[in-house]
């Protein structure tokens, strides 16, 4: 399938979910993988571009990095009707858009042209990527075709369910209804061992694997000058500049981090801190900052792309982030690929990957106090750069490293699968 043909959207080509020429490449990719002699992936996703969030992100390096050695399709909703290409088949099912949660809500069980065309595809094996309805579309495949099925827990969804729709009986019935796509899969995949115990919380009782995501290469460049690029762009001098990357939402505690900047201010800190990102919370962030006094010393980027994303990962001299939402966030990894360490809150499930002041920094859950640590470790320079030497060699695995894992273990599937009689469709 040609991806580059389409209409410029956002940067990427996209093509109508009805579009013939678009069904008939689908086709046409099915029967070249039907004969190909390789096994057919099915990687599957409640969201896609262009929405970009974490889980995205690992979806689209997990399809890119396992294209080399497999076929891969990947089923997730068409935004607004539009099938958004890359360089890896895309098969986009109707849905709709939801404005208060910045999502699609794929409805595949309503959309008999991609049920069609996904039948077309002898596929080999499942790997669902979220819970929700993709993820009970993929699950009824699994048991009427006998499809090896994966689940990957990637987020705290009760966190999620209580905060749109409060404690009680919606928020059971949501963590029910989840909870049959993962205990319905043949095991279950995450990032470390917090995870797992919270994946056991829901009631999980399945086996488990432990995989972490990796960090797609960034641009080749001189660090020391990017730094000085970046710190020219955005007008810093020599004070510290902090960061923080990734979606501006209230999830991700981003007004405790502007309480902190505020506590630093007042102890007479001379600092910049960057927001790279956005989201729907900025204008809720912006009016804490204002009311905290230090809007005049924050920048807000907005979405940046791959190299002026790493531009300012090389301009800071830490990465703050104090969500304790996130089970595993890609930009800490991104982070420390720049020789950038992250300091985490204390409790947070993304703490667990580091070890407190070896390659990374865990504070207290207080304004006050996490403003404490960061004072001292800005007065321990040796200390600050030998965590962030350790961060590097530690902390950031490269994609293809995770895809060649992820193969390894497919493999191991397929083999007992095999062994037991029962062969993969």
């Amino acid at each position: 399938m040609d991806e580059r043909r389409g209409t410029a959207d956002g940067g990427m080509a996209v093509r109508r979910r009805g579009d013939k020429t678009y069904r008939k490449e689908l086709e046409q990719l099915a029967r070249e993988y039907n004969s190909n002699g390789k096994k057919t992936l099915l990687l599957a996703c409640d969201a896609f571009f262009p929405v970009t969030d974490g889980v995205i992100h690992v979806l689209d390096n997990y399809a890119r990095e396992l294209m080399r050695e497999m076929n891969v399709l990947v089923l997730v909703p068409a935004t607004h009707g539009k099938v958004y290409l890359r360089d890896y088949p895309v098969l986009g099912v109707c849905g709709v858009f939801s404005a208060t949660l910045n999502y699609q809500i794929a409805l595949p069980a309503f959309d008999g042209r991609a049920k069609r065309l996904l039948k077309k595809f002898r596929i080999d094996l499942i790997h669902c990527h979220s819970p929700f309805f993709i993820g009970r579309y993929v699950l009824k495949l699994h048991r009427k075709h006998k499809i090896p099925m994966i689940t990957t827990f990637h987020s705290q969804y009760r966190r999620d369910f209580v905060k749109y729709v409060g404690e009680g009986a919606r928020t059971r019935f949501l963590m029910r209804f989840i909870m049959k796509t993962f205990n319905g899969s043949d095991e279950v995949w995450t990032m470390h061992a917090g995870a797992a115990s919270v994946l056991e919380s829901y009631g999980y009782r399945g086996k488990i694997r432990l995989l972490p995501n990796g960090v797609a290469p960034f641009p080749a460049c001189n660090r020391e000058e990017e730094r000085r690029a970046a710190r020219g762009k955005y007008g810093l001098g020599e004070e510290p500049v902090f960061l923080f990357a990734g979606r501006l939402v209230e999830q991700k505690n981003i007004l405790f981090l502007a309480e902190t900047l505020g506590e630093l201010k007042r102890r007479g800190l001379c600092f910049r801190m960057i927001f790279a990102g956005n989201g729907p919370d900025r204008g809720k962030l912006e009016e804490k900052l204002r009311a905290e006094g230090v809007a005049q010393q924050t920048t807000l980027t907005g979405n940046l792309g791959r190299e002026a994303l790493s531009a300012v990962y090389s301009a800071a001299d830490l990465f703050l982030f104090p969500s304790m939402y996130d089970v595993s966030s890609i930009v800490q990894m991104e982070a420390a690929a720049h020789f950038l360490p992250t300091v985490f809150l204390e409790g947070s499930l993304t703490s667990c990957t580091v070890q407190n002041g070896v390659n990374g920094f865990i504070l207290p859950a207080d304004p006050v106090a996490f403003a404490d640590g960061i004072c001292a470790i800005l007065r321990d320079p040796p200390r600050l750069a030998g965590v962030a030497a350790r961060a590097h060699r530690d902390l950031c695995p490269s994609w293809k490293e995770i895809a060649q894992r992820a193969e390894k273990y497919y493999g191991e599937i397929f083999s007992a699968r095999e062994e037991g009689g029962r062969s993969p469709r």
